[in-house]
């Protein structure tokens, strides 16, 4: 059920957000999730933003974050208020959709689309509030449902002359003022109107070069708005539509946005328009092309938004950029910019310092954070445009090492935050992976076109011979002397660092001693019968990470439905660990500092939550299990003493957990 974070006056409140609906075992939250759809309360006083998280509610004249509620599962794709403001809707990734009394945020009504993860792409209230409406991930259905009983009223189909060749980032729904008609977003950049007590489709509109993004119906029912992608306005008289080829009773190209517009209609039935070029979002009357305003942000020329909401009086404009959503009131002669941060995109990777104080983390798009481990705090942050995917600390503790998916390694000083203290970078190679020696400063890289390098502190950066195929992990041993490389497709290998040669390849094939395997069960037995049956069947790919134990001893890695453990001395396989059901893909693997545990995080397989599971390297037990993220646990690291573990996600959070009554 829900997670009451702030409750009635008179009453105790926890202000201390990073607690708020934290999972069992964890101490703390960085991060407030990805944001995925927002919506104002119909009186303007309060936002509700959807994110991966939950669905979090702010009030508008302070961003106090008041709520944070729907988080069973999270990963909120829509939401909308009911035109009274009483209730909220939500949908998810999984297509679920509820409604939610906002003033006790319970749950009132639940529905499901019927369509396996068919995710919830827009909802939206009837104007009398009778009815919700629910577009999904595909274009197949349009749902309509009773809001308060959850009963079905309507479900619109797709023609299969109509067959999308592919899915839109998003499908828009519109009711008409009077209820009646609805109208929804349908393949090849067209549109549909149905009429919602005879489910009759009347009309399908043509007439965009791109996707459409936005339908928003006249407070007077006469005239319907269609926005693109490309940011083209058309609007259509509502009387004509069922003509045999309508035509737009104007057609607008804003030269002040190069986005998808937002849409929405002030008291007076103004359209107007909000979009985004450069660094600033223009309002502008549609009809009459008149800038109304324009608001100075500090968004990036070139960059893009990912998400505008306007109030329902059209005074309040709600934008998403990078990890802060900017909450303006233009209704206001010289408007100014407030702003809730900490919604960042997603964590792919993190560390902490040698000395334990500090935790790195590093953001798809928004930098990289330093974080005070003791105070739960924000000490500085390294901006960096691209999405960081490992972050690695020098011994001494001085320097960190960024990869990302762009072309380019960088070093920093971890005392300026200016520009990196090194940079290097291949031409058309990506997904750098890093990892210093744990002696000394010498860097190792890694990229997508299987080429590792060795940086020496210097100007100096020499290569290795290994073979041209993506890298997706490297690890290296605790005296420095020897890298383990793991290949999305091929065996993993190990080399001698001085020598630059290869030492041996890390076998992959189908391990047929029964006594080395440990984990589940089922899954044990299922496998044993997979390799009775087909003796030449081709090796695991190893498409997770790889990493050497504290002690040098153990070398770990990341297969589907396994996690193999191979000697460091004789490189034979000497456990096979396998995994069960909803964590068949190891998307994460860290060594406890002592080397007698192994944690392993898991990838988006169906279950609402990832598990976080603590390995015992000796007998392969599963000593504890965390439900931690709601999706991918992207990357985990512990702390020097192992009484902290910090995992990372795709969710747009990091989590601390408590280890000491484990280790």
């Amino acid at each position: 059920m829900t997670h009451l974070q702030r409750v009635a006056q008179g009453r105790d409140i926890n202000t201390d957000i990073t607690t708020w609906a934290l999972p069992e075992g964890a101490m703390a939250r960085f991060g407030r999730g990805r944001v995925a759809d927002m919506a104002f309360a119909p009186n303007g006083n309060s936002l509700a933003v959807g994110s991966c998280l939950g669905v979090w509610l702010y009030d508008v004249s302070t961003l106090t974050p008041l709520y944070l509620f729907d988080t069973e599962r999270g990963m909120v794709s829509a939401l909308a208020y009911s035109p009274n403001g009483v209730f909220i809707a939500t949908g998810n990734w999984d297509g679920d959709i509820k409604v939610w009394e906002v003033n006790s945020q319970r749950c009132i009504a639940k529905m499901k689309r019927e369509g396996q993860f068919d995710m919830a792409s827009q909802l939206v209230f009837s104007p009398d509030g009778r009815c919700l409406a629910s577009s999904g991930g595909r274009y197949d259905a349009i749902y309509v449902w009773h809001p308060e009983t959850g009963e079905q009223v309507a479900n619109f189909t797709v023609d299969e002359s109509l067959q999308p060749r592919h899915r839109p980032p998003h499908i828009p729904l519109s009711f008409s003022h009077d209820g009646r008609l609805l109208a929804g977003a349908t393949p090849e950049n067209t549109f549909s109107v149905w009429h919602l007590e005879s489910c009759e489709r009347i009309a399908c509109v043509a007439g965009h070069r791109d996707y459409v993004s936005v339908l928003l119906f006249s407070p007077c029912g006469q005239f319907l708005t269609s926005a693109d992608g490309t940011g083209v306005l058309h609007e259509w008289d509502v009387n004509t539509l069922t003509a045999k080829e309508p035509r737009a009773c104007f057609s607008v190209m804003p030269t002040d946005a190069t986005s998808v517009p937002a849409l929405a209609y002030l008291t007076d039935s103004t359209l107007i328009a909000a979009g985004k070029s450069e660094n600033t979002v223009t309002v502008w009357d549609v009809k009459h092309s008149n800038k109304l305003r324009v608001l100075r942000s500090e968004l990036e020329p070139g960059g893009r938004e990912r998400l505008f909401r306007f109030s329902s009086s059209g005074a309040q404009l709600a934008l998403v950029w990078k990890d802060e959503i900017q909450v303006w009131d233009i209704g206001e002669p010289f408007p100014r910019k407030n702003t809730i941060r900490e919604h960042t995109p997603v964590y792919g990777a993190v560390a902490f310092s040698p000395d334990g104080n500090t935790l790195a983390s590093g953001s798809w798009g928004t930098g990289i954070r330093l974080w005070d481990v003791a105070r739960l705090a924000l000490q500085k942050t390294f901006e960096e445009e691209s999405a960081i995917r490992s972050l690695d600390f020098s011994a001494c503790g001085n320097k960190l090492a960024s990869g990302s998916y762009d072309t380019a390694v960088r070093i920093w000083d971890i005392r300026k935050v200016d520009t990196p203290l090194a940079e290097f970078a291949e031409d058309g190679k990506s997904a750098w992976r890093v990892a210093f020696s744990p002696k000394g400063d010498t860097l190792f890289c890694a990229n997508s076109a299987g080429h590792l390098y060795v940086w020496d502190g210097g100007q100096n950066r020499t290569a290795f011979p290994v073979r041209t195929k993506h890298i997706t992990s490297l690890s290296v041993s605790p005296d420095g002397k020897q890298v383990a490389i793991a290949y999305f497709d091929g065996p993993a290998e190990l080399w001698d660092v001085e020598s630059r040669h290869l030492i041996t390849e890390l076998s992959l094939v189908g391990v047929r001693e029964r006594a080395k395997y440990k984990g589940d069960t089922r899954a044990i037995q299922q496998c044993l019968r997979w390799l009775e049956k087909d003796v030449e069947r081709s090796p695991i790919q190893l498409k997770g990470p790889i990493v050497f134990s504290p002690c040098g001893s153990v070398i770990a890695g990341g297969l589907f439905r396994e996690i193999r453990l191979w000697d460091a001395t004789t490189y034979e396989i000497c456990m096979a660990i396998r995994l069960p059901q909803g964590c068949q893909r190891p998307e994460a693997l860290t060594f406890s500092p002592c080397g007698r545990y192994l944690v392993s995080g898991a990838s988006w397989q169906g279950s609402a939550k990832m598990s976080i599971r603590l390995w015992d390297v000796a007998t392969g037990e599963n000593v504890a299990t965390f439900w931690s993220h709601p999706t991918d646990v992207q990357d985990m690291a512990f702390s020097p003493d192992g009484t902290l573990l910090a995992s990372a996600s795709f969710d747009g959070t990091l989590l601390l957990w408590d280890m000491k009554p484990y280790l």
